[in-house]
């Protein structure tokens, strides 16, 4: 994987934010860490190569 460079404000934004995540986890809720942690990747601008892939059988809505 090539490294990528981000700036450093949003760099420890995100680190702040995930550290926050830690601190408040939920063991009784593991789904909501999942999420969470994606919303702080999409917020990276960091998807799965899935997310580009138009899948057969499943229907896009156009805009």
């Amino acid at each position: 994987m090539q490294d990528q460079y981000i700036h450093a404000d949003t760099y420890h934004s995100a680190l702040d934010t995930l550290e926050a995540i830690a601190r408040t986890f939920e063991p009784a809720a593991p789904d909501d860490l999942r999420t969470r942690l994606i919303e702080v990747l999409g917020d990276l601008g960091i998807w799965p190569i899935d997310c580009l892939e138009q899948h057969p059988g499943t229907p896009r809505l156009a805009a």
